[in-house]
């Protein structure tokens, strides 16, 4: 079998861009996933004959539910980073009390 690109048949190496694409999206699995969904639904839209019109609405609430998980995913990354930097800091503080408190 012939593996060579073909103009109906792209190469299936991914470009450096490409490369940086997946690596975002291997660390980001729910955008992943939203854009699959996107993908998918529009593959499945234009098979069933969706107007103009329509596509543009679909397409509309498809980048607002993907800035919804973009968000998602940015808080969650943010959360867990605050907690890491948090919790590192309290087991590197120094204790500022000897454990006797003064007498007056």
């Amino acid at each position: 079998m012939n593996d060579k690109p073909t103009p109906h048949r792209p190469s299936l190496d991914p470009t450096p861009d490409e490369q940086k694409l997946l690596l975002q999206l291997r660390g980001n699995p729910l955008l992943g996933l939203q854009f699959r969904s996107i993908a998918n639904n529009f593959e499945d839209e234009i098979a069933n004959g969706m107007d103009a019109h329509q596509a543009e609405i679909a397409m509309i609430e498809a980048l607002q539910e993907l800035g919804k998980c973009m968000m998602h995913q940015w808080a969650e990354n943010t959360q867990r980073d605050i907690i890491a930097q948090t919790t590192d800091l309290q087991k590197h503080s120094k204790k500022n009390s000897d454990g006797i408190p003064p007498s007056e």
